[in-house]
């Protein structure tokens, strides 16, 4: 009975020690919302998968682009101003787009993991001034980006090694912090683990809040980049990356679960699908994207659930109109509106 009653208190102590939420989230607050259909003319996408707001310039990434990976249009009235990063083996194309970027003077700024660049794009009046970054060799195929500050970027680590690596201006790490949270780290060689825990990330200067947010699970993880901890880290039961190892490769057998996160001054806001890869095998599923947003404050505790009439891959949140700018690829015009509280 003692040894029960230790493990007990040691199977506690664990919960308090990691900050982890073990128990199925609830919500106590719900809404549903409706949205406004924007329509853009002549910037064709053909899986708008992330957009921004800047004054009043939109840029809207196509994940699969034929010509172009980002469109600038004009907002509110929608008019296509400039098409950026020409896809293609030149010098001043470019193979991929894994997401977009304002920083605080206004710079648009991509990340191409195909040719290890992070890009800035300076708009000048009607000439675009392009400056590329080479990352760090040492970095395996990097997927997502955030600022820290003016002269250094946050990126996940998939070398499995650790959670993130900060890097200096040139693109060259710095140091590496964290480590991924798996219950299957034991058993698991490091880079598949890194697979299947890829997720999506964002950043609050103020506060010096780093929010992560799985792709393959539904796992949020909130660090304190300035004392360098982890604050918390909220999960349903099974809400861990599910996986088989096939080939060196993680294979998804669970859920796709956050696909865009976000965090103001009060919130933290993440975009959830909750589509097991069996029905989006077997075709019980056939749209794109999430139809919840989840709403948690800035130590992880849940607030809000918004249910959306639409699937969105991708979103931008404008806290200071209260409003969602998302992405329907389901839709000819992938780009809408919410109004929220």
């Amino acid at each position: 009975m003692k040894s029960s009653l230790w493990f007990l208190l040691f199977i506690i102590l664990q919960k308090i020690v990691l900050g982890c939420s073990a128990t199925p989230l609830h919500f106590p607050e719900h809404a549903v919302l409706q949205s406004k259909e924007l329509t853009i003319q002549d910037a064709p996408t053909r899986y708008a998968f992330r957009v921004q707001l800047s004054d009043s310039l939109l840029y809207i990434m196509d994940l699969h682009a034929t010509d172009y990976y980002v469109h600038t249009v004009t907002y509110p009235d929608m008019k296509h101003r400039a098409s950026l990063m020409p896809r293609g083996e030149a010098p001043e194309q470019f193979l991929s787009a894994e997401n977009i970027r304002i920083d605080q003077k206004g710079h648009l700024w991509s990340l191409d993991a195909n040719n290890n660049k992070l890009i800035q794009f300076k708009m000048l009046n009607d000439s675009v001034h392009t400056q590329s970054i080479d990352l760090d060799p040492n970095l395996i195929r990097t997927l997502d980006f955030c600022f820290l500050n003016d002269s250094t970027f946050i990126v996940p680590d998939y070398s499995g090694e650790n959670r993130i690596a900060l890097l200096d201006k040139n693109g060259q790490i710095i140091r590496k912090l964290f480590h991924i949270p798996s219950e299957n780290e034991q058993q698991t060689a490091p880079m598949v683990l890194a697979q299947a825990w890829r997720s999506f990330m964002d950043y609050h200067p103020a506060h010096g809040l780093l929010v992560m947010a799985t792709q393959l699970g539904q796992v949020l993880e909130i660090y304190d980049m300035k004392k360098e901890i982890l604050v918390n880290r909220v999960q349903p039961e099974g809400g861990q990356p599910q996986f088989s190892k096939t080939g060196g490769h993680a294979v998804p057998t669970g859920i796709m679960g956050y696909s865009d996160i976000h965090i103001d001054d009060k919130y933290i806001y993440a975009l959830f699908w909750g589509h097991s890869f069996e029905d989006l095998k077997t075709e019980k599923i056939l749209k794109e994207g999430g139809q919840f947003i989840h709403v948690f404050d800035l130590q992880g505790q849940p607030v809000r659930q918004y249910q959306l009439d639409r699937y969105l891959t991708g979103f931008h949140l404008d806290e200071k109109n209260n409003r969602f700018i998302g992405l329907d690829v389901n839709s000819d015009q992938p780009l809408v509106e919410y109004k929220y509280q």
